[in-house]
This record gives C-alpha cells, structure tokens and sequence, in this order.
C-alpha cells in the first residue's frame, strides 16, 4: 500500500511539474513596434532594391488551413510588398522562413511551414519577386492580432538579392 501511495504521489508530481513547464514554457518573444499603428508595418529593403516603407496590413485564413500575411506599402519602392504564409496551429514564438515553394504543398492545398517572399514593381518587366529565401528569422510575437517582425534574403529565380526587414502591429484578420 505504501509503495502504491508512494507511486501515485510521484506520478502526480510529476504530471504537475509538467503541466507548469508546459504552461510557463518559453517566453513570448517581443518585438519593437514603436511608433506603428495598429494594422500598419514599417520595413526596409537592401541590396537589388533599397529603401523605406510603410503600409497597411492584413492577414487571411486560407482555404487548406493556415494563414497568409500580407503587407503592402503605400509608400517607398512602387510596389512593394512582404508576404508571409504560416502553417495552421501557429503560435507566438521564433521561426525560420523558407521559400513559398518549400513551406506550401501544392498538391494538398496546405501550408506546411512558414514562408516569405518579396515583390516590387519592375522598371519594364511587371513585377519582381524575390522568392528564394536563403535565410532569415520570423518573430511572432502574438497571433490575434498579428504583431512581429521579420527578417530574410531572398533572391529573384533571373538573379539579384535583397535583404528585407518588417516589424508589423496589431494586424487584424480579412
């Protein structure tokens, strides 16, 4: 009886160890929205494409689960927009963008992790976009509303690099 009581007793412990580990687990990250209004994005673009701008904000739900986060800018480089994708059950936190073809299953209609791309305007071809991200950081700092920041390079499939840094606020939902 004692040794049962004494297994019980540990497992409950144990499950309530784990609960609070799992409950305060790791801090929500936190970025610097200074100066932004809410459904707004301040960033900037280096490299291919250089410049300040700012705009509004909005993310969807999308069709096969997950969301597309779109800023565009109504000021700086003609153009210019950051688009963002991340999968269903997203939650606050630090992750790695990869290229839309990477992190987007076309063949099941499904987000499968987190994505970012770059376009402007082009001086005589339609619309550059830098699709190929070759490395990055995406900080989430809350999901309803948007709010976080990111950071990527992405090149352009005919060449040319940029570097493009977005901290967005308070993004609602379309």
């Amino acid at each position: 009886m004692k040794r049962l009581l004494l297994f019980c007793l540990t497992l409950l412990l144990a499950a309530c160890g784990g609960n609070a580990a799992q409950n305060g687990g790791t801090p929500v990250p936190t970025v610097d929205a200074a100066g932004i209004n809410a459904g707004s994005f301040k960033a900037t673009v280096s490299g291919a494409v250089s410049g300040e701008f700012t705009g509004t904000g909005n993310y969807f739900r999308q069709e096969g689960g997950g969301f597309l986060i779109s800023l565009v800018a109504t000021d700086g480089p003609p153009g210019a927009s950051v688009s963002i994708i991340l999968p269903e059950g997203t939650l606050p936190g630090i992750y790695t963008p990869k290229s839309y073809a990477e992190a987007y299953d076309a063949n099941s209609n499904k987000i499968t992790g987190v994505g970012a791309s770059f376009s402007v305007l082009a001086d005589t071809t339609g619309v550059d976009s830098y699709a190929f991200v070759s490395e990055g950081t995406l900080t989430l700092q809350a999901t309803d509303p948007m709010t976080g920041q990111i950071t990527f390079k992405a090149l352009m499939e005919s060449g040319g690099e940029v570097e493009v840094t977005a901290t967005f606020y308070q993004l609602s939902a379309i």
